[in-house]
Formats: structure tokens, C-alpha cells, sequence
């Protein structure tokens, strides 16, 4: 092997870890905002699947609202669906809906569970359950702004790392 093919070689070794601590630091960025983004959406994930069994319950007992009888509706396929396949479907569309954001709630609070015992642990729900803003968090715990902001990204990156693992790290 030649010193030239050596030192090729050598920079594209250079360039990829260079490509990979990016990439790296990105998806640090990216579960650590996701993290947040789950926090802030846990409150209004929760009063959608309060609202989605109220419709749930009211399609089991009254069926779909009716409608139109000369409006026929089709499947891809082109054949005729029926009104009680078509409630099934609706049933079964919005009981997966359910679960799923059941198991959401259920993994966010999983994690929340773990950082709980921390002294800054209402810096959590007072910013992004209570709608608080900084300075408010900061007159409720008695520590200054920054405080604040140190302690909440320390908890939101522990909560990263048990919802996202190695990728928040």
C-alpha cells in the first residue's frame, strides 16, 4: 500500500467519525426534543382518549348516526359495504386508536415514574402540564431562573435516555 493510498484511506477513516459524531449529536438533539414534545402533548393525549370512549360508547350503543339512504358507500374494491360493516370498522378504527395512545400515556408515565423522587421533580408538570411559565415555576419551587433551566434539562435528558435510550445519550 502506497502513502498516498494510506493517507486516502486516513481521511475517509477522519471524515466518517467526523459524519458520525453529527449524526450522533443530532439524534441526541432530536430525542431530547421529542422528549418535550411528549410531555407538553401528555395532558391533551389524555383528554382525547377520555373523549374517543365517550364516542366509543355511544357508536356501541346507538350505532353511526344516519344518514342519507341513496348515499351508497364503496370500498376500494368497488363493492358495496354495508352500514353494520361499516360501524364495525369505525368501532375497531377508533378502539386501536385508543390502545395506542393508552400505551403512550402508559410508557411516558413509566419514565416520569422514574424521576419522580428527584428534589426538581415539579419543574415537570409545572412547565409542561400546568402551562406554567419559567418564572412562575421559579416563584413555586423559590430558586432562581436558571435553576429552573439547568434542573429541567438534567430531567428531560434522564427522560430521553429511558424513552429513547442509547439515541439520547
Amino acid at each position: 500500500m502506497t502513502d498516498r493510498e494510506r493517507e486516502i484511506i486516513r481521511e475517509a477513516a477522519t471524515a466518517a467519525f467526523a459524519a458520525g459524531l453529527v449524526r450522533s449529536e443530532t439524534r441526541t438533539k432530536d430525542a431530547f426534543k421529542d422528549t418535550e414534545q411528549r410531555l407538553y402533548n401528555l395532558p391533551i393525549l389524555r383528554l382525547k382518549v377520555e373523549r374517543d370512549k365517550e364516542r366509543l360508547v355511544e357508536l356501541q350503543t346507538n350505532g353511526s348516526p344516519m344518514r342519507s339512504k341513496s348515499v351508497i358507500r364503496f370500498d376500494t374494491s368497488g363493492s358495496r359495504i354495508k352500514p353494520e360493516e361499516k360501524l364495525d370498522a369505525l368501532i375497531q378504527d377508533i378502539t386501536a386508536k385508543i390502545a395506542a395512545s393508552e400505551y403512550e400515556i402508559e410508557t411516558v408515565e413509566k419514565a416520569l415514574s422514574i424521576i419522580e423522587a428527584d428534589p426538581y421533580f415539579d419543574i415537570i408538570p409545572y412547565l409542561f402540564f400546568d402551562g406554567m411559565t419559567v418564572e412562575e415555576a421559579s416563584v413555586e419551587i423559590a430558586c432562581d431562573r436558571t435553576t429552573i433551566f439547568r434542573h429541567k434539562a438534567r430531567l428531560v435528558q434522564r427522560l430521553a435516555v429511558f424513552l429513547y435510550g442509547v439515541d439520547a445519550t
